[in-house]
This record gives C-alpha cells, structure tokens and sequence, in this order.
C-alpha cells in the first residue's frame, strides 16, 4: 500500500520531510512499513494489516467478522505483537497513507452531481428525482441513504508522491532527455502531436517535471456473462513522462473513480467527470507545489489531459460525437459515404476505402473489384487538426 501511495521505488531513507501535506501521518505509515509484526518476525505489521483488509474485500466480511479474526489473533500471537486489535484501528493506520476518496452523491438517473453549489439539494434540479432512499422509520436525525454515490479519488497526491521517489522523479523527466530515433516511435513523446503541443505551450514545455497524461475509461461487467446485470465503468489517468517500460505497467495507472451506474453511462459520462475535469483544470492553470526529492528543492507542477484513450463507442460517450449509424466515422463526419441498407436497415460501409488511395492508385479505376461500373474520384476529406475541431 505504500508502494500505491509514493510509487514502487519509494524509499522511506530519501523520503523528504515536505514532500507532502500529511507528513507526520505517512511516516506513521513509513513505520509500520518497517517495524516488524513482533521481534524476530519477518513480515511488517502494513504488510500484515493490507493483506488482512484485502481478505476482508474480496471476502465481503463484515466488520464483527474482522474484529473476531484479529482478536484471535491476538490470543495466538506473542504478546509483543503489535497487531491492531479491530477495523476500527485498522482503517486509522491505513488511512494515514494520506489516499483520500471523495464521496460525491449523484441522481440516480446520472443528472447531476451534489457537489459545489448543489451539494444541500435533496432532488434533482433536472428530473426531480429524490436524491435519498426512502427509510421506513421516520426519524429526522438518522442518516439518509442516497441513491448513488460518486467515489472519487484525487490524482494531485499521487502525482505529487512520483517525486517523492529519487528513482521515480529522475524517471518522470524522461521524456525530455531520452535521444530519439529518426523515423521511429517508442514513446508518445516522438510523435508529432507532442511536438505540436511543445510548440504551441512553450512556458509548460520548459518544464520538463511537468506531468502529461492520458485518460482511459471502459466499461466491463464485474459479475461476468451469467451474473447480474451491472456496467462498471472505471476511469483511469497514466502519466506518460515515464519511460515506455514504466508508464504501461500498472502501478502507474491511477483509478480515478469508478462511475455509479448500473447501465452504460452513455452521453451523461461528462457529468461524472465534472470533478476530475475541475482538477485537471486547476494543475493547468495554477499548478501544486511539489517537492522533488532527487533535486531536493520544490517546484510547481503543472499537469496537462494530452489525449484519451478508448474503443470506438467509448470515444462516441467522451467527445459527444455519435460513433454509431453513416456519420460514425469521427475523421470523415458528415463526408462518411456510408448507406443505411434497404432491408435490415442497418449501417452499411461497403467500398468506402478506395477514396484514402492516392489518385493515381489503379484500384480507383477498377470497374470489377469493387463497386461494379463505377471509378472513384473523390478524394478523402483531410484530418482536421485540433484548433479546427474547436472552432467548429
């Protein structure tokens, strides 16, 4: 768990006293990561303490279950142990790693988030669904229950922990100081639209210990083919300054938060991004005071959203352009020479591709391999570039 919070090369010897906000509480963490279950024992009491609460997780054991185990525990440990004795000792000691997780309630229909201005609301401003369960005891203090709940986790910490790391923080400039190739591409920072980037933000290039990332979201059944119905729908953000061999691997996949819909979230995915598109705009515009231990001296980073990552229908929900029916092309948009056929009524793209060959290709002449008496003349409508996009 440590490794989540401050990286896998994370050393508590070159761990700086102002890395973080909640120093005093992570070296608490630093030395449990240290101190041994008991004397002589050759695993560490966060080693123990993480493991138990991933049995509890995967198991869904209740609470009293826990309590149980780890007071047996302690009747069969040596009494020098230093085991916590309940869930409730347990989750201080974890949540001293400093990972916080929001707890954003939203309409159940994905209408909008309680948050901000709206966070007193008890019905949706749009469909005037309620925002709590209804209780059968009438009793004004208990607490309410809402229908769906956003579980939100801060990408700033993690980031800012990459540097807390001597390994991981000369590894965060990579992409500044690795000798390209030319004609070859073996990390986004060789291609043309991390140059062009570059080029139009000189001030956040000039700073290498800036943090690119990428967005990925997908959704999956997490009960398989024969179980309940339910679309899980997690969104992870990768920082891509890592070298190749780094920023694939899964320790440096940050989950984000993981949307509360039992459907496919559909075009309402912006309104769940509403607190993760807040953050990402504030580590643009303002940045966080970060401290870079292999440098030992702060800096401010900034961070930027260079691309997103997704399937086909995925890309429809996130750009809100419909990936389905004969304008699902993204590139071609309106210019898609696709049909709808006469009968089943369902998008056809038959020999749409002979328009992306040069013009002097002979398969545009061919009368009796493609479509049957018919040369192709047009020519493919050119990529848009990023500026063209938004200004419509």
């Amino acid at each position: 768990m440590v490794l989540d919070a401050a990286g896998p090369a994370f050393c508590s010897s070159t761990y700086s006293q102002d890395c973080a906000p909640d120093d005093d509480r992570f070296h608490n963490v630093l030395h449990a990561a240290e101190q041994p279950l008991w004397n002589g024992c050759t695993t560490s009491q966060l080693a123990v303490v993480a493991e138990l609460v991933d049995i509890k997780a995967d198991g869904h054991i209740f609470q009293q279950i826990y309590d149980r185990i780890s007071q047996w525990g302690d009747h069969i440990m040596p009494r020098d142990h230093n085991l916590p004795l309940d869930y409730y000792n347990t989750k201080k000691l974890i949540k001293d790693l400093g990972l916080t997780m929001e707890k954003i309630d939203a309409c159940k229909n994905g209408c909008m988030l309680y948050w901000k201005d709206d966070i007193d609301l008890d019905y949706c401003k749009f469909c005037g669904t309620a925002r709590y369960k209804p209780t059968r005891v009438r009793n004004p203090n208990g607490k309410k229950t809402p229908y769906a709940v956003l579980r939100y986790l801060p990408i700033t910490p993690r980031l800012q922990r990459l540097y807390g790391s001597k390994t991981t923080a000369e590894q965060m400039t990579w992409h500044a100081t690795h000798q390209t190739e030319e004609g070859s591409m073996v990390h986004p920072s060789d291609a043309e639209a991390w140059r062009h980037f570059d080029r139009a933000h000189p001030d956040f290039a000039a700073e290498p210990r800036n943090v690119r990332l990428g967005l990925c979201t997908d959704g999956f059944a997490p009960h398989g083919q024969y179980g309940r119905t339910y679309s899980c729908w997690p969104v992870i953000l990768t920082p891509y300054n890592l070298p190749p061999g780094m920023c694939m691997s899964s320790e440096y996949m940050f989950l984000t938060m993981v949307i509360p819909d039992p459907s496919n979230p559909k075009r309402l995915i912006d309104i769940y991004l509403e607190p993760l598109i807040e953050e990402l705009q504030n580590l643009w515009h303002v940045g966080v005071q970060t401290r870079h231990n292999a440098k030992d001296e702060t800096f401010t980073m900034c961070a930027v959203l260079m691309w997103t990552v997704n399937d086909l229908p995925a890309y429809g929900m996130a750009s809100g352009w419909s990936t389905a029916g004969v304008m699902g092309c993204p590139v071609c948009m309106e210019d898609t020479r696709a049909f709808y056929l006469q009968n089943g009524r369902k998008a056809c793209y038959f020999d749409c591709h002979p328009q992306f060959l040069p013009p002097d290709h002979p398969y545009r002449r061919n009368k009796k391999a493609f479509t049957k008496n018919r040369v192709e003349r047009k020519v493919a409508r050119p990529r848009l570039t990023g500026n063209r996009y938004a200004t419509g």
